[in-house]
């Protein structure tokens, strides 16, 4: 049967880009050297127009062998919490998976667009700026890990300094960076390698995509991409997990580059179990992409796939360091000696200095496996060796390994005449394999979080002039989160926030702002204190109040008096009251919200004057009342009682037909505003509410190309919605377009920590 993969249809720059396999298709009813020649045609074919020039620059020969990439959060708080702790996220991936090579560094989605600062902007909100990165970078290093930033081509709309590739070539260089991943991009520009040369300063470059041309025609761009991601299965109907054929596929970008100096980290950062992933890295050489943290959404490896990934990645870095994954003499994917498909046995064999590595991975259920040790190897005398037991094997008279390979594991054979040179990896690989992988759990577990605790302000005995009382009442609390992945189930979107939803018609529609995918993934959100678990809605009926409530947002001059006040000085000053001049507000600006201020900063000035941030569940009461309106004043949206989009704040109590049945103003439309914090063990965020006048539109623009969503920060104007803001320190926090309110406690008020009647032990049900 004769192969087509030559005659495909050139793809156009869109939708159908993210289509284009990644991967060459195995044997099918075909002999393997006729399957083999095809591939051969297949290279020589598209070796047009590529030079390799990448692979000349021998600073970046480490990106043949960085084989464990995680993502992370930079406000993942095992590397961030309060203090830079490089260390502890080290070592924590050291005790679970076996280490990483490379770590990609990620500050800007989902936060990235609250306000008008860009993507590199967040790198230099960091506590401590790009000296702190520098440091980071340095620390990361002397553990041999290399570091990439993320870079997102759609962000086009907020603050414009220059060109993309000239600011990260720069940044980069400031801060030792050793290069990047491009989100969304399948093939990187030109540009951006050119920028690195310009500087010099070598700079890897990684595309989210594999670097699969879309046309899968052109593939100039590999020459200077070392690295990439490879989705290698098929997205099932929830969009986000995937579905893998049988058979592995062989990775193309690595088969293009005849002596296989491309990595690819493969990625399939939401599926529950990562084993087929990790073996179709394993199969072809490639590394893996280990992100657990997944924009707050913490997919923890399971042990078993854990272990899998350490056993994995310790054959892989010794295959790296031998020159078999990289700079081989020849590469024979599914090389029939050793595949038995029938049992679900694939190997690849790579050959080096007349030795030879076959990497095996076991889809079937059976242990048993053979291989077929070829004539030229005994010839010359090998030795035989079970690289994953750690053992010396021998073969039968008729040259036949018998192997034992777990199902769902990976295992290495190794022919070499240089066997005394292995006595290290074989003693570390036969402590490691004592116990079979069946012995760790597959179980997938999800992350707990909490509310943080509130304590209760002094007891008020009458409103201040400038707060409005909530009596006690019965609230029917119903509210989702906007986050646009992570799970969204339109079976079940009371709110709305789902993209098959109306509130986006039509899945995939240009800068539409919904939840992407159709599957309710458990984790997404935020977990109150009533839940089991975090989930993306929450419906309960609360007993609230009475509570005091402000009437209006904090001020400019709110603040000026707090300040002067209470002799606050932040300790990291980066953007705090940035659009004051000279430690006051502008003139005219006195009555707009306060802004780019921390989420500690909110909370001591309500401290201060001896009240509170509220709960999300009292804003949402003091917006609402109780009769479910989708906003204060009603039920259909009217631009005429909010301000008009722009970008600044506008002074507070200018739209009174806006207020909510208690009086509260502004609580749309102007500025977000602070309420409940949560944590797990990895990150920390905060609910915010109201939304702002900014709404910055992704660009599909040079760089970028189609994007299926707006991935800036999703706007919440519904009541019955709210947005999930990742903290990490004022610095980074201090947004233009983020503000605060404060609650206070009255005499007869709910206790804290969390400030509702909860007397019979129960939390009320939703009714």
């Amino acid at each position: 049967m004769a192969w087509k993969l030559l005659t495909l249809p050139v793809l156009s720059l869109g939708k159908g880009c993210w289509d284009q396999p990644e991967t060459l298709p195995p044997p099918h009813q075909q002999s393997h050297s006729e399957w083999l020649t095809e591939l051969k045609s297949w290279r020589a074919a598209h070796l047009q127009g590529y030079k390799g020039e990448v692979y000349k620059d021998p600073s970046l020969t480490w990106t043949r062998t960085s084989f464990i990439q995680p993502q992370v959060h930079l406000y993942d708080r095992y590397l961030f919490d309060g203090s830079w702790t490089v260390d502890r996220y080290l070592d924590d991936l050291e005790n679970r998976y076996g280490g990483i090579d490379s770590v990609l560094i990620w500050p800007t989605y989902t936060n990235l667009g609250i306000d008008e600062r860009n993507q590199f902007d967040y790198f230099r909100a960091v506590p401590g700026g790009l000296q702190a990165l520098s440091n980071v970078t340095e620390a990361f290093h002397q553990r041999g890990v290399r570091v990439l930033w993320a870079y997102n081509p759609w962000d086009q709309a907020t603050r414009d300094e220059g060109h993309h590739w000239d600011v990260l070539a720069s940044l980069l260089k400031v801060s030792g960076g050793d290069g990047f991943n491009g989100d969304t991009m399948k093939t990187i520009p030109n540009a951006f390698w050119k920028a690195g040369t310009l500087n010099n300063y070598s700079i890897a470059v990684e595309p989210e995509g594999s670097g699969v041309p879309c046309d899968d025609l052109d593939y100039s761009s590999a020459g200077w991409t070392p690295l990439g991601w490879g989705y290698y299965g098929h997205k099932k109907a929830d969009m986000m997990t995937m579905r893998y054929d049988f058979a592995p596929g062989v990775d193309k970008m690595k088969w293009l580059d005849p002596q296989g100096r491309h990595l690819t980290h493969v990625c399939d950062r939401w599926s529950k179990s990562r084993a087929t992933a990790i073996q179709l890295a394993f199969f072809n050489g490639d590394g893996y992409e280990s992100w657990e943290n997944i924009w707050g959404l913490f997919n923890r490896l399971t042990d078993r796939d854990a272990e899998l990934l350490r056993r994995s990645a310790t054959l892989l870095r010794w295959a790296g360091k031998r020159n078999f994954s990289h700079d081989f003499d020849d590469w024979i994917p599914h090389a029939p000696e050793a595949t038995d498909a029938s049992r679900g046995i694939f190997a690849s064999r790579f050959e080096k200095a007349g030795d030879a590595l076959w990497l095996l991975i076991n889809k079937g259920n059976t242990s048993y496996s053979t291989v077929q040790i070829p004539q030229m190897f005994l010839a010359k005398g090998c030795e035989i060796f079970d690289l994953y037991h750690g053992m010396r094997v021998s073969p039968d008279v008729d040259g036949v390994v018998n192997m034992s390979i777990e199902p769902g594991a990976v295992s290495a054979l190794l022919a070499t005449t240089r066997g005394a040179e292995e006595e290290m990896l074989l003693q570390k690989m036969a402590a490691m394999t004592q116990q079979p992988l069946a012995a760790f759990s597959p179980t997938w577990q999800v992350l707990q979080q909490q509310m943080d605790p509130r304590p209760s302000t002094k007891a008020f005995e009458h409103p201040p002039p400038d707060m409005v009382l909530l009596p006690r009442m019965k609230f029917n609390f119903d509210v989702s989160g906007t986050e646009f992945e992570g799970g969204c189930d339109p079976a079940d979107d009371p709110n709305r926030v789902c993209c098959k939803s109306e509130v986006c018609k039509g899945a995939g529609a240009p800068n539409c702002q919904c939840g992407v995918v159709q599957l309710e993934y458990f984790g997404v959100d935020v977990q109150f204190p009533w839940e089991s678990q975090p989930e993306r809605n929450h419906r309960k009926q609360l007993d609230l109040g009475p509570l005091l409530f402000d009437r209006d947002l904090v001020t400019n001059a709110d603040y000026l008096r707090y300040l002067n006040a209470s002799g606050y000085k932040p300790t990291d000053k980066f953007n705090f009251l940035k659009h004051w001049v000279m430690g006051r507000p502008k003139p005219g600006d006195e009555q707009k919200p306060v802004v780019n201020i921390g989420f500690e900063e909110a909370q001591a000035f309500c401290q201060f004057y001896g009240k509170r941030l509220p709960h999300s569940y009292e804003w949402q009461l003091a917006a609402q009342g109780q009769d479910g309106r989708r906003y204060p004043w009603g039920n259909d949206w009217d631009p005429s009682v909010v301000p008009p989009p722009g970008h600044d704040p506008v002074s507070i109590g200018q739209y009174e037909k806006g207020i909510s049945v208690f009086g509260v103003r502004d609580l749309i439309g102007n500025v977000w505003q602070y309420t409940d914090s949560f944590r797990d063990d990895h990150t920390r965020a905060v609910l915010l509410r109201g939304s702002s006048r900014y709404n910055p539109e992704v660009s599909e623009a040079f760089p970028s190309i189609h994007q299926s969503v707006n991935w800036y920060f999703p706007p919440a104007r519904e009541l019955n919605r709210h947005s999930k803001y990742f903290l990490m320190s004022n610095s980074y926090e201090r947004a233009g377009t983020l503000g605060f309110r404060c609650a206070a406690d009255v005499v007869g008020g709910p206790p804290a920590p969390h400030h509702y009647w909860n007397s019979d032990g129960e939390v009320l049900k939703f009714v």
